[in-house]
């Protein structure tokens, strides 16, 4: 009997990380053009003003496409033009209030592995109560919302591009807050 308490105070804290991914939240796209969803392939493209939410995760471009894996996940892919760019934002897994906010041309969500990829002057922010906390620009950034870590790097081909990831400083003990 102990064994089995032991196993349950054990998995709460799963079940309670499971219940707020975002990956098993329902999708709601909306745009101000064009949609076409081929539900026999799995695709949706849509267009002009796009915008996606699934559970905290909020994607906003000029375009979008949506293709199914075989394993029934789903690819998130958007676009922006004339000079625009997408933009996400996604709360962490946090009891506080911390939030990841990122912008760039391009912006892929893959559903299976919580990972998000922004191509073309990427930029990525990390608030906690809506304070900038980090900070990082680049060519491309991953972003895995799994474990909440950021990977930059230069795009494939393009000429280099200085990586910047900038960390709050820690409080100062000895200053009265304002």
């Amino acid at each position: 009997m102990k064994t089995l308490i032991c196993i349950a105070a054990l998995a709460i804290p799963l079940i309670a990380s499971a219940e707020r991914a975002d990956r098993f939240e329902q999708t709601v796209i909306a745009s101000d053009g064009a949609m076409h969803y081929d539900t026999i392939k799995g695709v949706v493209h849509a267009s002009d003003n796009v915008v996606l939410t699934k559970g905290s995760l909020w994607i906003a471009s000029d375009s979008l496409t949506v293709t199914e894996t075989p394993d029934g996940y789903h690819v998130y892919t958007v676009h922006a033009a004339n000079g625009h760019l997408a933009r996400f934002k996604q709360k962490q897994d946090s009891t506080d209030d911390k939030w990841i906010h990122g912008e760039g041309s391009t912006i892929t969500y893959v559903e299976k592995d919580d990972l998000l990829t922004i191509d073309g002057h990427a930029n990525v922010k990390f608030l906690a109560s809506g304070k900038v906390t980090e900070e990082a620009a680049s060519a491309k950034i991953t972003y895995d919302a799994h474990s909440e870590q950021f990977f930059t790097e230069n795009a494939d081909g393009a000429a280099k591009t200085r990586s910047i990831v900038t960390i709050a400083a820690r409080p100062d003990p000895l200053k009265k807050p304002l």
